[in-house]
């Protein structure tokens, strides 16, 4: 099965990871005392916030669909005054 990927996804994917790495990195060097891993929270979670906010930028999320607006009313829109007598 293949599947097929937009070159701006693929770009958006790349970014994430290298932004996600770079906060994993830098989390490593913050922590005082004996060295501990890194925040792999935080770094998921900045590398999703980024590629959002890319992925919004770039309008990757409507698939180039746009909306449709209904046309207007075929019948009449107003009732007449023989309809708004009460019975």
């Amino acid at each position: 099965m293949t599947v097929q990927i937009s070159s701006e996804a693929v770009m958006l994917l790349v970014i994430g990871c290298v932004v996600g790495l770079a906060v994993y990195k830098h989390t490593t060097r913050t922590h005082t005392g004996a060295s501990t891993r890194g925040d792999l929270v935080g770094a998921i979670g900045a590398a999703v916030g980024v590629m959002t906010v890319l992925a919004l930028l770039f309008s990757l999320g409507d698939a180039g669909e746009t909306l449709q607006r209904p046309g207007p009313a075929s019948g009449p829109t107003t009732m007449t005054t023989a309809e708004t007598r009460a019975p």
